[in-house]
C-alpha cells in the first residue's frame, strides 16, 4: 500500500447501515485530537443540543441558539397564554369588551416577537 493509499485510507468515513426503522440509519465515526474533543464537546454543551443535533445544524448552516434565561422565558409565555385564555374566555361571556381581548393579543404578539428576536429568528 502506497503512502497516498494510507491517507486516502485514513480520510474515509466509516458509515454503518443497519436494518433499523429509524429517522438517521446512518452512523459516523471520525477521530479528533484531544484539543478539537474539547472545542466540540465545549460547544455541544453551552449549545444544549445533543452532539448529533449540534453537527447536523452546524454542518446545514442551521442557527445554533443557546438562550441562558430559557426558564423565564417559558414562564412568560406560559403567562400570556393564561391572559390569553382568560380574556378570550371573558370575552365569550361579555365580560371583557373586543378592545381588552386585542391588547391581550398584543401583549402576546410583543412577547413572541422579544422571543423571536432573542433566538435570532428576525
Amino acid at each position: 500500500m502506497s503512502a497516498e493509499q494510507a491517507n486516502i485510507k485514513i480520510l474515509e468515513v466509516k458509515t454503518i447501515e443497519k436494518k433499523v426503522n429509524r429517522a438517521r440509519p446512518y452512523a459516523y465515526s471520525f477521530r479528533v485530537s484531544a484539543q478539537e474533543k474539547e472545542l466540540i464537546d465545549g460547544k455541544v454543551k453551552t449549545s444544549g443540543l445533543n452532539r448529533t443535533d449540534y453537527l447536523i445544524r452546524a454542518l446545514s448552516d442551521k442557527p445554533i441558539v443557546s438562550i441562558t434565561s430559557g426558564n423565564e422565558i417559558l414562564a412568560e409565555l406560559k403567562r400570556q397564554g393564561n391572559n390569553l385564555n382568560q380574556a378570550v374566555k371573558n370575552n365569550y361571556f361579555g365580560d371583557i369588551t373586543e378592545r381588552e381581548l386585542l391588547s391581550v393579543v398584543d401583549d402576546c404578539k410583543r412577547v413572541y416577537r422579544k422571543l423571536s428576536s432573542a433566538i435570532g429568528c428576525d
